[in-house]
């Protein structure tokens, strides 16, 4: 694990994974957020933050049906109404974690799995905390057809 700041030239990637009520970021929020901050090597620079957010209960009655089996079986639904963090305070804590880290604006790279929607909830949710990092994004590739059917696929 790191012990110092990441500049530039280091290749940091800022791994973020978001839960949100639905796939529209105008409509939909996000629930919970994970960060992680890696080199360029993928060496993680400590454990990450993670937050479970406020969410009001006009919003999560408002998920559709898929949302709303997944994240209350999960148990995210009541955490979020039960959570005492702030959309506002956790985009402060984001911002300062990144900054610990990676503390010139433009250097660190969004990362992470369908990061694309991440960032789209991001600009509407956080802006600053994705003007503080580059414009590039590095998306990691899912699975797509299941391994079964690969044979299939021409």
């Amino acid at each position: 694990m790191s012990v110092r700041p990441l500049g530039f030239y280091a290749g940091p990637l800022v791994w973020i994974d978001c839960e949100m009520t639905g796939l529209s970021p105008r409509k939909d929020k996000i629930m919970e957020i994970a960060v992680l901050i890696t080199n360029g090597n993928l060496e993680l620079v400590d454990e990450g933050i993670q937050y479970i957010i406020k969410t009001e209960k006009e919003v999560l009655d408002g998920m559709d049906e898929w949302c709303t089996n997944q994240h209350g079986q999960s148990g995210l639904t009541k955490a979020c109404l039960e959570s005492e963090y702030t959309r506002e305070y956790v985009s402060s804590e984001v911002l300062k974690y990144i900054k610990k880290w990676i503390p010139d604006p433009r250097a660190g790279v969004l990362a992470g799995s369908s990061v694309h929607a991440d960032r789209a909830f991001l600009v509407e949710e956080m802006p600053e905390v994705i003007e503080h990092l580059h414009y590039r994004i590095v998306g990691t590739l899912a699975q797509v057809v299941p391994e079964k059917d690969v044979s299939k696929v021409k």
